[in-house]
């Protein structure tokens, strides 16, 4: 199953939705089961281009009343090179309206940085012949 919403992209094996009841039938919340993949994305109050959050999971329970997204069952989000895993089973990560993350249980995250543009055009240590690489300065004695 796939849905397409101006809120986030949601993939999965399995999509029940549940509709309220009465005149005004509206979404009340859908529940994605297996293979979970979510795309959600936050724009930058600076007028830049948004801020990408993808969450998989092996369940998701959209909240149409709040917006929330709630991943369970091992969920794990990356937004741009960081990544948010967690270490249990039982760890809940809620992304809410506005992209943010929020996790109750165990986790980590994983950080990781942009190469920079300058280094990759410097000959790294390992490329630097002993020759031109100056001695380390002595240590002060005791």
């Amino acid at each position: 199953m796939k849905v397409t919403d101006p809120r986030f992209n949601l993939q999965s094996d399995k999509l029940t939705v549940f509709i309220t009841k009465g005149q005004n039938q509206a979404l009340e919340k859908a529940i994605a089961e297996g293979n979970v993949g979510l795309v959600r994305d936050r724009p930058d109050p600076n007028g830049g281009p948004p801020t990408r959050a993808v969450g998989r999971a092996d369940k998701a329970v959209y909240i149409a009343a709040t917006g929330d997204v709630e991943l369970t069952g091992t969920p794990r989000v990356q937004e741009g090179l960081n990544m948010h895993v967690a270490t249990s089973a039982d760890t809940v990560m809620i992304i809410n309206q506005n992209s943010q993350l929020t996790t109750h249980g165990p986790s980590r995250t994983e950080i990781r940085q942009q190469p920079n543009e300058e280094k990759k055009d410097q000959a790294s240590p390992s490329q630097t012949s002993p020759a031109q690489t100056p001695p380390a300065p002595a240590l002060p004695k005791p």
